[in-house]
């Protein structure tokens, strides 16, 4: 058992460190390419299905449809680049997700990332391409 917590304490720390330092380099002072409204899509993943970030009250959520828990609030944290905080805090899950912008300006797909090195490598974050329908 303490070989077990000290091996949870060890990756915990490497976490917290790796996360300090995503947010040094982060650029605050950054703003999306587009308004909130330009982001709010129906988008669809071959294996999760469609997602749904909607705009309600000057905020933007995200809700895969197929996974009722997976329902967060979008928030700007740099660039075309949000985090995705699940409402569901048990997940230990948030997620950034990038919006990748054509030529005219639209958004061609978004990809995420797990925001943490101690998120549960289940979700496969990595791997959705999510397209607007």
């Amino acid at each position: 058992m303490a070989a077990y917590a000290a091996a949870a304490e060890k990756s915990k720390a490497r976490a917290d460190d790796a996360w300090a330092k995503r947010v040094a380099a982060r650029d605050k002072r950054s703003k999306p390419s587009l308004p909130l409204s330009g982001y709010a899509a129906t988008y669809r993943d071959a294996w999760y299905g469609d997602v749904e970030v909607k705009q309600e009250n000057g905020r933007l959520l995200m809700r895969f449809t197929r996974s009722p828990l997976l329902v967060g609030e979008l928030q700007h944290w740099q660039h075309d680049t949000f985090l995705v905080k699940w409402r569901e805090r048990t997940l230990n899950g948030d997620a950034f997700v990038t919006f990748h912008l054509d030529p005219d300006g639209k958004v061609r797909e978004a990809r995420m990332e797990a925001a943490s090195d101690l998120t549960d490598f289940s979700f496969d974050f990595q791997d959705l391409v999510l397209k607007p329908r």
